[in-house]
């Protein structure tokens, strides 16, 4: 990795490190806004440094720094009823990153891509967070989607509309100015 590739990376990991604390502490999951700040990595940096930059931000927070959600951090967080939630951030930079390989070149297009490529990326964040509650808190599948995924839906669909028009219009910017 170039220099510049890891100071882009870092700044992305503490983007998430400042969106992730920020929240609304209903239970048992709370309203964060780390997933939208997983959303615009994926988004700005594609796969492989979008990728880099939020592995950055869950070994910082395993690590014992205060970055997730309630500004916890450490181990506990990531393997309690919530914690797949968390991990899950990086295969979804992952696939968020490989659908979006190769845009097209209309703007429209590009968002439209985006966006879908961000609530595929969102499922597998639900599935793999719900499948880690229903283990950890030993509760079936309906009760786990009615506490850990319906709830958020509203929210996270106009995140994802957010950070596909967000990702299109500073990727392109840090473009323009050669710094990714």
């Amino acid at each position: 990795m170039k220099t510049k590739s890891i100071v882009i990376c870092a700044v992305f990991a503490g983007i998430l490190c400042v969106f992730s604390v920020m929240s609304v502490p209903i239970e048992p999951v709370p309203i964060s806004m780390g997933l939208f700040g997983v959303m615009l990595a994926a988004g700005i940096l594609g796969l492989k440094y979008g990728t880099a930059s939020v592995s950055l931000f869950v070994l910082i927070g395993a690590v014992g720094v205060p970055v997730f959600t309630g500004f916890r951090g450490g181990i506990a967080p990531l393997v309690g009823p919530t914690g797949g939630y968390i991990w899950s951030y990086i295969p979804m930079t992952a696939l968020i990153g490989l659908l979006t390989l190769n845009m097209p070149q209309s703007k429209y297009r590009i968002v439209a891509r985006y966006f879908l490529a961000v609530l595929a990326g969102t499922a597998l964040c639900y599935a793999m967070g719900t499948i880690q509650f229903m283990l950890v808190q030993t509760v079936g599948l309906k009760y786990a989607l009615t506490v850990c995924v319906l709830p958020f839906i509203p929210v996270d669909i106009l995140k994802a509309l957010a950070a596909s028009y967000l990702s299109y219009a500073v990727r392109r910017a840090l473009i323009k100015a050669n710094i990714i």
